[in-house]
């Protein structure tokens, strides 16, 4: 996949208000003319700064989708303290108190899944978007290409990038391991790729994760990109955030 090539766009979740992860990502895709940028939720939660990361993903990509810690947010008021973990509630009342009233409000517009043509946008299982449930097993695969009336979709939720393939012709599905190389899509069967997380993956590998999308020739390439972790640790701990906010960023668990 070469600079020349103006067909396909990025896809980009999970940032987690991890800002230093969101900008290396960011620049990282100016070294492809893509047609768009668009995000899969969870914009907010475990991190510093939401109104920062909020802003930048605003102002770039023209198509976003509502992520769980954007609901809970929403929810702020109405969730149980006592419910919440340290790891995710301390974040959430930080995002609450800095996060602006129309930056609230456009969380308020943001759709639970988005059809773009051949494309759809979710955050998470299309078989029952509401309750953002996780893809991981092939039980789950089927559900959600059951759901899917688009060539391919797009989800992030558990930070693990994967690709799943559904033969129409049998409703078998199989999971394909993620490549540093582009991969071509089969046009004859549908597709569901986890783009992975930004600001938090959770594969082992701690490089900020996204991917790149040729629509015209079904092309694929998942992106990892380095950042200064130190420097994104050092932003959890100014904000007094739990030490396992921080200490996960490197361990990518």
């Amino acid at each position: 996949m070469t600079k020349s090539e103006n067909n396909f766009f990025a896809v980009i979740s999970d940032i987690h208000v991890n800002i230093d992860a969101l900008e290396a990502a960011l620049e990282d895709i100016k070294d492809f003319p893509v047609r768009g940028v668009f995000c899969l939720g969870d914009i907010v939660g475990y991190g510093p700064e939401p109104g920062a990361c909020l802003r930048r993903v605003i102002e770039t990509c023209s198509a976003s989708v509502l992520g769980i810690h954007e609901a809970m947010l929403l929810l702020v008021d109405k969730i149980l303290e006592e419910d919440w973990e340290a790891s995710v509630g301390q974040p959430l009342k930080l995002a609450k108190a800095q996060v602006s009233q129309k930056d609230l409000a456009w969380l308020k517009d943001l759709p639970i899944t988005v059809d773009l043509d051949l494309i759809t946008l979710s955050h998470a299982l299309l078989n029952e978007p509401t309750e953002l449930n996780y893809l991981y097993e092939t039980k789950e695969a089927k559900a959600h290409f059951a759901a899917q009336t688009t060539f391919i979709s797009f989800n992030g939720h558990t930070h693990v990038p994967s690709i799943w393939e559904e033969n129409p012709k049998t409703f078998g599905v199989r999971c394909l391991t993620p490549s540093d190389k582009p991969v071509r899509l089969n046009p004859s069967k549908r597709n569901t790729v986890n783009v992975g997380s930004v600001g938090q993956p959770r594969d082992g590998d701690p490089r900020a994760s996204y991917v790149l999308y040729d629509c015209e020739q079904h092309l694929l390439l998942m992106r990892r990109v380095d950042y200064d972790i130190k420097k994104a640790q050092a932003r959890f701990k100014k904000a007094e955030l739990p030490s396992h906010n921080a200490a996960r960023l490197a361990k990518a668990e």
